[in-house]
């Protein structure tokens, strides 16, 4: 009787250190101090199954009078069983709950979203040199309406592929079009931006050329002035009914009128000299000043050697001459200049100069 009791005990130690080992490999599991001290935790986790089940196997042995040891032995089997299947759920759903909300998930990764933003990207830079390049071409009023007409239409294609369509190949493709276009519009708009650099120094140094020409013509106006106060008025010629034709080549060579300075290739100027009987009848030279807007005297390679007069000890340069047989009578001449670089818009003077002497001057506007 007394093994038997013995043997009932001994088998609820046996489940209590089973279930304790059970709790034991499953302490990493939880988080807490008391995983600090393991052995303390092994001997609770041993005793509280052995502690309840006693309390328990007391209270049923004293309602049923049953023997105390065999009571005990089976409720610390069962409770131990129950716990460690109800322990090793608890930790089954605890490890899948820290699964779940440590699991990380990755965006999905969309290639046509990709491409797409590469693709945008990419016109976005093309078009941004685009319009910084045409804002320098419109301070230079170059026209290069074609080319702009097409880098326009491209991107207009492209951002319709990209938002409408979303036919992503057929936009690269366009893509590739508009940068080689926009290429050989960015060379030619550097080639003119450089092309205006020396322009623009050239101009400096025949405006500083043309204002010493300026002050020569001053002067010998004073001179002139001077000179035609003290000479005799009856002498002088006189030119009048000025009229200035504005002209260019037509494809078969015929001469039309033009209304824009662009368009302008000579200018033609029509005038009388009047009848003198006092004046000298003989050949002479009548000398013709263009003066641009911005006081430039107009020259170019179609201007006359001889179109210079030598007034006392300075030379002064013009722009055309013509020579004539006068014989105090009214003549009407016209005399033709072809121009070299474009007319700017403005108003222009003339001047005529006949035997060293200012004898006219007139103006007239370009559009």
């Amino acid at each position: 009787m007394k093994s038997t009791k013995l043997s009932n005990y001994f088998i609820a130690i046996i489940a209590s250190v089973i279930y304790a080992f059970t709790t034991y490999s499953y302490l990493p599991i939880y988080e807490g101090d008391y995983t600090n001290h393991l052995l303390l935790a092994f001997i609770i986790s041993m005793m509280a199954p052995l502690f309840i089940s006693a309390i328990i196997s007391a209270l049923i042995s004293f309602t049923t009078k049953k023997k105390f040891s065999i009571i005990f032995v089976w409720v610390t089997v069962l409770l131990s069983f129950m716990s460690a299947m109800g322990q090793s759920y608890f930790v089954h759903r605890l490890m899948e709950r820290e699964i779940l909300e440590n699991k990380i998930e990755e965006p999905p990764h969309d290639d046509n979203l990709l491409k797409e933003i590469d693709l945008r990207s990419e016109l976005d830079d093309i078009m941004e040199q685009y319009e910084n390049s045409r804002n320098e071409i419109d301070n230079l009023n170059v026209d290069l309406d074609e080319q702009e007409s097409v880098i326009d239409s491209l991107k207009s294609e492209i951002r319709n592929l990209l938002n409408v369509e979303k036919d992503f190949k057929k936009a690269k493709k366009k893509i590739v079009a508009l940068q080689n276009i926009s290429k050989k519009y960015f060379e030619q708009v550097d080639s003119l931006l450089a092309e205006t650099k020396l322009l623009v120094l050239e101009n400096k140094n025949l405006k500083e050329e043309n204002t010493l020409i300026k002050n020569k013509n001053e002067n010998l106006n004073s001179e002139t002035i001077e000179l035609n106060a003290r000479l005799d008025v009856g002498s002088i010629l006189e030119v009048f009914e000025i009229e200035i034709d504005k002209l260019k080549y037509g494809s078969q060579g015929q001469e039309r009128k033009v209304i824009w300075a662009k368009n302008i290739q000579f200018l033609r100027c029509c005038f009388k000299i009047s009848a003198n009987s006092i004046a000298k009848a003989e050949s002479k030279s009548v000398y013709i000043q263009y003066i641009s807007p911005s006081g430039k005297l107009l020259q170019s390679s179609n201007t006359p050697e001889e179109a210079i007069f030598v007034y006392e000890d300075s030379t002064i340069h013009t722009t055309t001459y013509s020579e004539f047989k006068y014989q105090n009578n009214e003549i009407e001449l016209c005399v033709d200049w072809e121009r070299g670089d474009p007319l700017e818009r403005g108003k222009y003077k003339i001047l005529f100069f006949i035997e060293g002497k200012l004898v006219a001057a007139s103006s007239f506007k370009l559009g």
